[in-house]
């Protein structure tokens, strides 16, 4: 695995081990850049992780407990969903067996080191 102090870019984190792709979205459902999986729609899929966040944040506000992140299954993939600062999320996709807290940990150091997109 790439250290995280080498990430200059969206295209670094999308070449960690065990991602398929890497978004980085707007709160509001805006794709700013990163890679999606073809034949996906980039509105719809930037728009529903978007969502997806927004509904599991409600949720925990309400569970008075604070949330970590956002991990949907499917049948050959793995779809990892989370905050990265009030203003940007990252939406990761990766094989059902990805080491979801790895990449999360690795994609937060990339977003602190101040790297703008």
């Amino acid at each position: 695995m790439m250290k995280s102090t080498q990430l200059m870019s969206i295209d670094d984190i999308a070449s960690i081990d065990g991602v398929i792709s890497a978004s980085l979205i707007t709160r509001g459902g805006e794709y700013l850049e990163g890679t999606i999986p073809p034949d996906t729609r980039r509105d719809t899929f930037s728009a529903m992780s978007a969502i997806i966040l927004g509904a599991a944040e409600r949720s925990a506000i309400e569970l008075n407990d604070s949330l970590l992140k956002v991990s949907v299954g499917f049948d050959s993939s793995l779809l990892m969903i989370f905050g990265l600062d009030s203003q940007c999320l990252m939406a990761v996709i990766g094989p059902p067996e990805a080491d979801i807290d790895k990449i999360i940990e690795t994609t937060r150091v990339w977003k602190g080191n101040g790297i703008k997109h």
